[in-house]
């Protein structure tokens, strides 16, 4: 990435609040001649924009590079974090299965294969980090906008795919009645 000694003195100004060279300049103790020269030779020493960083609290990579380099290292971290994310589920998702099937089916666990029961578990940790995802979505919407208390929310999100149990609970209960199909 090149430099551009202007937009840095710009940014060097936004961040300090001044308006002019002849405001950088009295803030470094310099001449208004030497911020002319700076630009001209498209340089900057560091003392300077140690001393912008000490004043203002920004990075140096700020002054250099601007907000374009703050986004795309911003979008790196993002990345990673996800990715981290989307492994841990994956990881949390075979161990659920791994435990649900020791204590209910074991005899199943026993028969499946490494890579199938790696398969399911991923599967399983992609949709609850999918629902994960929707309930901090939903909580979100539904809470900051006041129409739900936290424990309104919690039975909402507790019922939230069980829209057809009255029914499935009306239909076993009609076949019971009627006896075995």
């Amino acid at each position: 990435m090149k430099i551009n000694a202007t937009q840095v003195i710009d940014r060097v100004k936004n961040a300090l609040n001044l308006k002019t060279d002849l405001a950088v300049s009295e803030y470094f103790e310099v001449s208004n001649k030497t911020v002319s020269s700076w630009k001209a030779r498209n340089s900057i020493p560091l003392e300077f924009l140690l001393q912008a960083s000490a004043g203002t609290g920004e990075k140096i990579d700020y002054f250099l590079f601007g907000e374009a380099l703050q986004r795309q290292q911003s979008k790196l971290i993002e990345t990673a974090i996800d990715d981290f994310r989307i492994m841990t589920m994956k990881l949390t998702g075979e161990r659920i299965l791994i435990e649900l099937l020791e204590q209910h089916a074991p005899e199943e666990l026993a028969f499946m294969e490494a890579k199938e029961i790696q398969a399911e578990g991923e599967s399983i940790g992609l949709a609850m980090l999918i629902f994960a995802e929707f309930i901090e979505r939903e909580k979100k919407a539904l809470m900051d906008s006041g129409r739900m208390t936290n424990e309104e929310f919690k039975e909402y999100i507790r019922n939230v795919d069980r829209y057809d149990l009255p029914y499935f609970a009306r239909a076993i209960k009609h076949r019971n009645k009627k006896g075995p199909q």
